[in-house]
């Protein structure tokens, strides 16, 4: 995963709306939009929903006339991997800096 996709990636979860989506179809897969929509116009979870498929973290698939979403497991451990090197890079940056500044 690039940095560009990571930021989608965090934009799309960053929003509480779009993160309760997430977390609603992560407990139970396979739900619809207006198993989503929660009190929302449906636009508004229609757009919301958008916005996760667009940045993969889910993944739509066909039940006759519904449309029902998963979570991308693939992109999550993409995304998961991206972040873990980040702050592999940010504690080694650290540690870098301390050994510089204390001419250890």
């Amino acid at each position: 995963m690039n940095d560009d996709e990571a930021l989608r990636v965090l934009m799309a979860l960053g929003d509480p709306g779009r993160f309760e989506i997430f977390r609603k179809v992560g407990e139970t897969p396979g739900l619809s939009s207006s198993d989503l929509k929660s009190g929302k116009a449906a636009s508004t979870t229609s757009h919301h929903i958008k916005l996760l498929v667009d940045a993969g973290v889910l993944e739509t698939a066909r039940d006759g006339k519904h449309v029902r979403y998963n979570v991308h497991r693939g992109k999550l451990a993409s995304f998961a991997e991206w972040a873990a090197a980040q702050a592999e890079l940010a504690t080694f940056d650290e540690l870098t800096k301390y050994l510089s500044d204390n001419s250890i």
